[in-house]
């Protein structure tokens, strides 16, 4: 019994690690299972040939894709594998601060954004790149975990919680006041 509930959590712990890329990757694996359960049912199979066409299209979709991204040499191939190049990652640095930019442009709507993270110390390095991120995005320190910032940002959190695969670990919350307001009004030139 303890070595199955041994696998069980180390089944979980796996999950919780996949990133968008992997679980659609393990979707598509399951496409034989699916395969399996709407040949059973008449009724089903006009709908599995839709869903396969989907699939069919949004992989061609993809691949289409990562053979632009590689002509224009943002992402190099090594056999199967793809990894970001310097100029990949100058050109989505440079997006990432153009996306900040437009939203430090918009009227402050008198709200206050904060995102607090408390990630253990087996995933310092995510939490590390959480800090980077949150830095470059133009987000200030209140303490060593929980950063404020005066604009909509809900998306950026959004993207930080899913790709890091940390959603449990990151909180992010809107307030209509905070005390010291206007030291933090001075730090954002509010």
């Amino acid at each position: 019994m303890a070595r199955y509930l041994r696998r069980k959590s180390i089944h979980k712990k796996r999950i919780r690690k996949l990133g968008a890329i992997e679980r659609d990757v393990l979707g598509e694996l399951t496409l034989g299972d699916m395969l399996y359960s709407f040949l059973l049912s008449g009724r089903s199979t006009k709908q599995f040939y839709r869903l396969a066409r989907e699939r069919a299209n949004h992989r061609h979709r993809r691949k289409l894709a990562i053979e632009r991204l590689v002509e224009q040499e943002f992402i190099s191939t090594r056999g199967d594998r793809l990894s970001i190049t310097e100029h990949g990652r100058s050109a989505l640095d440079d997006r990432v601060a153009r996306t900040f930019d437009l939203l430090k442009t918009v009227a402050w709507d008198g709200k206050w954004r904060i995102v607090a993270f408390d990630i253990p110390e087996r995933y310092s390095v995510l939490r590390n790149k959480v800090r980077e991120i949150l830095k470059r995005a133009g987000f200030q320190k209140l303490q060593h975990s929980v950063w404020i910032f005066p604009h909509e940002c809900a998306e950026l959190s959004l993207l930080i919680q899913e790709e890091s695969g940390l959603k449990k670990h990151i909180l992010y919350g809107v307030l209509d006041r905070i005390e010291n307001e206007e030291r933090l009004k001075g730090l954002f030139r509010l």
